[in-house]
């Protein structure tokens, strides 16, 4: 799998770092080849966060709302709920 992982508007490296390490243990599980793209950025909503997923299938899209520090969790059960 060739994954890209992109993640904006997080600004604790901590936070980014595990965001992207729950990312690819998702993608991981799912053991699916091809090109993937993920992208974690903030929606134009205040408060809320953007995941964008494309895949070999198609394209995902989930909008949720909650704290940066949140993200890791969150991003990986949308990524999950998408996929």
């Amino acid at each position: 799998m060739d994954l890209e992982v992109v993640i904006e508007g997080v600004t604790d490296a901590r936070v980014v770092q595990e965001i992207k390490r729950r990312i690819r243990e998702v993608c991981r599980e799912l053991e699916h080849g091809g090109e993937w793209s993920v992208t974690v950025s903030p929606s134009e909503t205040r408060g809320e966060w953007d995941l964008g997923v494309r895949a070999p299938f198609g394209r995902r899209f989930a909008s949720f709302a909650d704290r940066a520090g949140h993200l890791p969790d969150l991003v990986a059960e949308q990524l999950r709920a998408c996929l």
